[in-house]
């Protein structure tokens, strides 16, 4: 029957912006003693410390709750990817250290993450004058980790500007220079030549900076997840793990080192039979090829199923693999049933094989043809989706 989540002083619904439309249709239980897990592991196979990056609303785990669960477990620093989620962040009483990446400099954001103490990350030079201007109106000096480019080609300072910006900042009186910082392109590949590559640059110019110009940093740090994974980064003061962070491997793979901390559950609503060459669904992707019975989920598309997984999902019920017929909708599956089911069983789409399930997150990204990056992010698209978090 449904497995049910319980509700004491140690598990409970911490986030609750979407609370309001959300039902116990779909439940996405978030295990906070994953994440310590994860967080302990990552430390000790990248040897230094560790920001963990709650962009995307933390992967889809909820940002505030997750803050909370990680500076109660001693992380000192928390990045995101813009300044709205590190102003969110802020604003729900985290007095932690934030980085967050500067994209718009014209943007309403940055003089309130400036007079909230947000650490800025800075890829564009062009940047630094409206920085200053609104440093000088809050009278506040700006701490500043320079991101430079080391192959990525995405946003950043280009490598061979990165010297003289780095200068003009260290001697900026409105700014405080405390981070150096690269991205990796494919650091989930072990041993791989391109990542070599950018280490080589990055601690060349790390190197540079702080022997022949006596800058010096704070924080040094180009470590994703799959660089605190496969890669030596122990020379650096700071990673950056994201993913990870939450019990997934960036190569696709289950690692049983890290622990998934995110289980998704739905519920049958109805069971019914139907009869030898009736079509399920949209398209009448699938035909019945014998009397059989089917059974409906109340969850789709707009929630965290890929339409793109059609003909190719499973679930699981009472403990066996069941097929989803035909094509997902925008919020119902449509399962073969089995005599042993009921209204009201749970559905499980995916969970941590920790606790006992019998299918991952892995098993829908490869039946979706993605990452499980964009799986577990689909929680965010959906109001219909109840967070609830145990184990606090």
């Amino acid at each position: 029957m449904r497995n049910k989540t319980q509700k004491n002083g140690r598990n409970s619904c911490l986030q609750c912006d979407k609370c309001d439309a959300a039902s116990n249709d779909i439940i996405a239980t978030i295990d906070a003693a994953a994440i310590r897990h994860n967080v302990d592991y990552l430390r000790s196979m990248s040897k230094t410390d560790i920001m963990p990056v709650l962009k995307a609303n933390a992967y889809g785990h909820g940002a505030i709750a997750v803050s909370k669960i990680l500076r109660a477990h001693g992380v000192r620093m928390i990045g995101t990817a813009t300044l709205g989620e590190a102003l969110m962040l802020r604003k729900s009483g985290d007095k932690g250290r934030i980085v967050a990446w500067l994209y718009d400099a014209n943007g309403p954001e940055l003089g309130e993450a400036i007079r909230r103490n947000i650490d800025i990350g800075i890829v564009d030079q062009t940047h630094v004058p409206a920085v200053c201007k609104l440093a000088a109106k809050h009278a506040q000096r700006v701490r500043i980790h320079l991101f430079v480019d080391t192959g990525i080609n995405r946003a950043g300072i280009p490598y061979g500007e990165s010297v003289p910006a780095a200068l003009e900042l260290s001697k900026n009186p409105r700014i405080h220079l405390v981070g150096l910082m690269s991205h990796f392109i494919q650091s989930e590949l072990p041993n791989d030549a391109t990542t070599h590559k950018q280490l080589k640059l990055f601690r060349a110019l790390r190197d540079t900076l702080v022997r022949d110009h006596g800058v010096t940093f704070e924080h040094v740090h180009i470590a994703n997840s799959g660089g605190c994974l496969n890669y030596d980064v122990s020379d650096f003061t700071l990673a950056r793990p994201g993913l990870s962070v939450f019990g997934m491997d960036p190569n696709g793979k289950y690692n049983r080192n890290l622990r998934p901390a995110m289980t998704v559950e739905s519920r049958i609503i109805q069971i019914k039979p139907i009869s030898k060459g009736e079509s399920v669904g949209y398209d009448k992707k699938y035909t019945a090829k014998k009397n059989m019975v089917i059974c409906v989920a109340p969850v789709g598309y707009a929630d965290i199923v890929p339409r793109s997984s059609s003909g190719k999902l499973h679930v699981i019920i009472n403990g066996t693999r069941r097929k989803v017929l035909g094509n997902i909708s925008m919020d119902q599956i449509v399962i073969e049933s089995a005599p042993s089911d009921a209204v009201g069983d749970a559905v499980l789409l995916f969970g941590s094989p920790h606790n006992g399930a019998m299918q991952t997150v892995y098993d829908v990204a490869d039946a979706s043809d993605t990452v499980t990056h964009e799986v577990v992010v689909r929680t965010n698209a959906s109001s219909r989706i109840t967070m609830k978090y145990i184990n606090l």
